[in-house]
């Protein structure tokens, strides 16, 4: 479960502060596939950015399957995210000179998973997203749609508890971008992980059971959680 009970994120200093996010209360069950919608600017991957632990909220609580990550110190807040969370952008941000098969087993090094079973995990991982004979292969000479599914393959490598995806398929074309999003929805369904998804797509975020629709740094509207459950009062 991610809970988030009024958390405000501010940028910048006296005559140039800009309030990103504005007293978010929001509860996201374990399992759940979740969009977070909205314009530009909006807030969608600030809300993203701090409920993963990638930033500090300037104030609230983020509670993340019962550790409040808003009081970690660097150091445990990375563990944290290595062993809770995948992520998974639109720039793919794949190690670009390194093997398939090298930039899936680096999340297992830096979580320390059991170095006996780091080789057959990733192997799994990039069989999983139809990439295991590229797992030789550099980064560098994968095309845009397969760059996303090595991402996606470093994402699920340790069977995380949550995946983010911030835009998945922005930069991909329709046909690739459908093989991505079933992907993540099977990973969803298959490992039980909670899918947070930043989009402008509304078909995308159709297909999620909740929709976080977010205006000018709040929550304005949840759509398919029980009210109660999804949004606090």
């Amino acid at each position: 479960m991610i809970e988030l009970a009024h958390v405000s994120k501010i940028y910048g200093k006296k005559q140039n502060q800009f309030t990103a996010l504005e007293g978010i209360n929001l509860i996201i069950e374990s399992g759940k596939s979740v969009a977070i919608v909205g314009k530009s600017g909006s807030g969608k991957s600030t809300l993203m950015h701090i409920m993963s632990g990638l930033d500090r909220a300037t104030s609230g609580t983020i509670t993340v399957d019962g550790q409040d990550i808003s009081q970690l110190k660097n150091r445990a807040l990375d563990k944290f995210r290595a062993e809770k969370i995948g992520f998974i952008f639109q720039s793919f941000f794949v190690q670009a000179n390194e093997t398939c098969l090298q930039n899936v087993l680096l999340p297992l090094e830096i979580s320390r998973a059991p170095r006996s079973e780091r080789t057959d995990m990733a192997l799994n991982a990039l069989k999983d997203v139809d990439l295991l004979e590229k797992k030789s292969s550099k980064a560098r000479d994968l095309s845009g749609g397969q760059k996303q599914r090595l991402a996606i393959a470093r994402a699920i490598v340790s069977h995380p508890d949550i995946i983010f995806a911030d835009e998945p398929t922005g930069n991909l074309d329709t046909a690739t971008g459908d093989k991505v999003e079933k992907l993540l929805f099977d990973f969803n369904k298959r490992l039980g992980s909670t899918l947070v998804v930043v989009t402008h797509d509304p078909d995308l975020a159709k297909k999620c059971e909740i929709q976080i629709h977010m205006k000018d740094g709040k929550v304005v509207k949840v759509v398919g959680a029980d009210s109660k459950k999804g949004k606090k009062k």
